[in-house]
């Protein structure tokens, strides 16, 4: 997006760190995305649609559908403002997390999202719900890297959870009950990634800087799981290097284009 030449010159200057990965562009490796996951089976009757970043992936959310055994399913839906998440995009909707939640627990069975007219992916159900809330997330290891105007937190954890939510001080307000407010960002799998560097935009982070987060998760049911305890990012003056870094996905036109656009059939064009 407006850090493709950023990434450019990060990739010359991060020479100056001892760090042996290859250089990457990828703004949304690790970021949550689709839930429940394409294909999933074992599905609760209470499960929610979760959409991370629609605008990348549909063109217009606002027609998505769910149809189940017995036909279209009746959806509310919230959002849920990821408010800098590429902090020059703010205010559009498409770039925050949605959450379509059936009226009435969904029947047992293959259920299929439509959107713009076209089947985009399906799971099946069953006839059970899940009231259990997800544990807090708990982390195993933050590491960091700094370089001139720079800087980088990795935070990894103890163990994945397909929905866990980052809440920067000041910066955020999540509604768990409501499933509304602000957050930072919304990661899946066990890894998160937040500062500014090699294609990363998501705190204005520098040599020197400090910040508090907090994590807490969701199911794909929407338990939530509380908050965890304030956690401190200080980002080193001095270059060094997180534990590990994450492989490249070479999503970088992706993140360019701003979205994906979906093949049509046939009879539309």
């Amino acid at each position: 997006m407006h850090r493709a030449r950023s990434c450019l010159v990060a990739a010359l200057l991060a020479a100056g760190c001892e760090d042996s990965s290859p250089p990457y562009c990828d703004n949304l490796y690790g970021l949550a995305r689709l839930l429940p996951e394409p294909g999933a089976t074992e599905v609760p009757a209470n499960a929610r649609l979760w959409i991370n970043l629609p605008g990348l992936e549909f063109e217009d959310i606002e027609t998505l559908e769910l149809v189940g055994p017995d036909g279209p399913v009746e959806l509310m839906h919230t959002v849920v403002d990821t408010n800098w998440t590429w902090s020059d995009y703010n205010e559009i909707a498409g770039l925050d997390l949605w959450i379509f939640t059936p009226v009435e627990p969904l029947a047992p069975g293959l259920h299929e999202v439509v959107v713009d007219g076209h089947s985009d992916w399906s799971f099946t159900v069953v006839d059970a719900a899940d009231d259990e809330p997800p544990p807090i997330p708990e982390v195993e290891s933050i590491g960091y890297t700094s370089e001139r105007d720079e800087g980088e937190a990795y935070i990894t954890l103890t163990m994945p959870q397909p929905l866990v939510v980052l809440e920067q001080e000041g910066r955020a307000g999540l509604d768990p009950l409501l499933l509304s407010g602000e957050i930072g960002e919304v990661w899946s799998g066990h890894e998160m990634r937040l500062g500014r560097g090699l294609c990363l935009d998501n705190w204005a982070a520098k040599a020197g800087s400090h910040t508090r987060v907090r994590l807490s998760a969701f199911d794909v049911a929407g338990n939530h799981s509380g908050f965890g305890e304030w956690i401190d990012l200080d980002i080193p003056d001095t270059c060094s290097v997180a534990p590990s870094r994450p492989p490249p996905l070479l999503l970088l036109l992706l993140a360019l284009l701003g979205r994906r656009r979906k093949p049509r059939r046939a009879a539309d064009e």
